[in-house]
């Protein structure tokens, strides 16, 4: 137990530090004046992140942390004790954490998983613990003297948004990164391209042509139909940051006459364009979730557990479609049934589970010896079927011959114990007539008890 507080300490601890930088890596490149004031603050991100790991006990270093990267910026200044108005800063930004968190675990219980979360995400997790703290924030910077009273109003909002943002951005790369950190090729290629052509944009629209930002939205959202929720989110994050940069640095589109105007429309643009493309990629990701879950029972119900082969009720519909295209162009196909000789004494000697290694063990034969294109079915008990498309009757009689050889030369191995078993296969081929689809597996079906009836281990051509 103690190593494993250790640890707990350690990680904590690391958190915090990716927090101070974040914070000297927010004031750098976010600032509007000296001091603790960005346009855009991510360690609220990380202190709900580390409160939703580790509680209460990740309050001091998120405060520590905290008091560290805004002592310099708050000493700064000439007002008074810019140690006390640097503890209530840091004290606050542990708060938003702690608040966010329960707020959380309140309104997502089951975390942020669909579209509909994001509003009570967006509100109770983002937006009122931040409004909250902000209220202390701004206050604090008032009567330390950082800012004036008339600046409190316009102040908060910007705090609002910026802590928000914050959480919004980070926590969104982190549960996409906890959830989906895994990518496809595929996804790999389509976050590539879309990077490049996010750079184009970026790049226009921090020089020569402003209005190219605007085009970041719709390319995220093509980017979250095709990507996990990681890659949009880290892509996402990283874009819309780099929108927050270049107007601290005087470009961009939202560069107007009024600074605190030109910061509203900023951060309400990126906070509403991040929440938006969260919300097109959790939707996307809960119906790719569905459709996954619906081709898995689909599977579950046309495939044989033990197996692995298609059922009776997976392949009549390829018969059918096969028997259909037959008559269109004239074509023939060859249907055999296949019989595990004596399978009951099989069982009867040596045990269910010894009969079922030889049920996979002649499913495996047939779909060894069968083109990819053919149909190999269980079906049932230990009856088997192969639809040979487009497969005259004489091709289809030489891979049965191969699987009827393969099986009989070769035993099972179950318990220790070697089985040897063969196997009885009647066979029809479509005459090109107007037959019934059921007709040929009636024909192969008569052929198989004639091989039985004539001594097993053989083939029987049903006519």
């Amino acid at each position: 137990m103690a190593r494993l507080k250790h640890t707990t300490v350690i990680w904590i601890a690391a958190t915090a530090l990716v927090y101070y930088f974040l914070a000297h890596f927010g004031m750098a490149l976010f600032a509007l004046k000296p001091g603790n004031i960005t346009l855009l603050w991510l360690p609220s991100g990380i202190a709900l992140v580390m409160c939703l790991h580790w509680g209460y006990r990740s309050i001091p270093f998120i405060v520590l942390a905290s008091f560290a990267a805004n002592f310099s910026g708050m000493s700064a200044f000439s007002g008074p004790g810019p140690f006390l108005h640097t503890a209530v800063a840091a004290i606050a930004d542990g708060m938003v954490g702690i608040i966010a968190m329960h707020a959380f675990k309140y309104f997502l219980p089951n975390g942020l998983t669909r579209s509909h979360d994001l509003v009570p995400f967006g509100l109770w997790v983002c937006i009122a613990p931040t409004s909250i703290t902000s209220i202390i924030l701004s206050i604090n910077l008032a009567v330390g003297g950082y800012i004036s009273w008339a600046e409190t109003e316009n102040f908060f909002l910007m705090l609002v948004l910026a802590d928000s943002l914050g959480i919004l951005l980070v926590y969104q790369v982190y549960q996409g990164w906890h959830d989906d950190g895994k990518m496809s090729r595929a996804e790999l290629n389509w976050l590539a391209g879309t990077t490049l052509v996010m750079a184009v944009l970026l790049t226009l629209g921090f020089t020569t042509l402003p209005g190219a930002v605007f085009f970041i939205v719709p390319l995220l959202l093509v980017l979250s139909f095709n990507v996990n929720l990681f890659g949009v989110a880290t892509i996402s994050s990283v874009s819309l940051m780099s929108i927050i940069v270049a107007t601290a640095h005087n470009a961009g589109p939202f560069e107007v006459t009024d600074p605190a105007d030109s910061n509203f429309r900023l951060m309400a643009f990126v906070f509403s364009s991040a929440l938006t493309i969260l919300g097109i990629a959790l939707q996307n990701r809960q119906l790719t979730s569905i459709e996954r879950s619906s081709e898995l029972w689909k599977d579950a119900a046309e495939h044989d557990p033990l197996t692995g082969l298609i059922n009776r009720r997976a392949f009549l519909p390829r018969l059918q479609n096969e028997h259909q295209r037959a008559l269109r162009t004239g074509n023939t196909y060859t249907f055999a049934m296949l019989d595990l000789d004596h399978f009951k004494s099989i069982n009867d000697a040596y045990g269910h589970h010894c009969g079922d290694a030889v049920l996979c063990a002649l499913a495996a034969v047939m779909v060894e010896n069968c083109r990819s294109i053919d149909a190999v079915v269980r079906m049932g008990g230990e009856e088997f079927g192969i639809l040979f498309p487009e497969c005259h009757i004489d091709e289809a009689l030489i891979a049965l011959e191969r699987i009827r050889k393969r099986f009989e030369s070769s035993s099972t191995m179950a318990d220790g114990k070697s089985i040897f078993v063969t196997v009885s296969i009647g066979v029809a081929a479509f005459a090109g007539t107007e037959e019934k689809d059921t007709e040929v597996v009636k024909r192969a079906d008569r052929a198989l008890y004639a091989a039985k009836a004539e001594g097993r281990n053989q083939i029987v051509v049903g006519l």
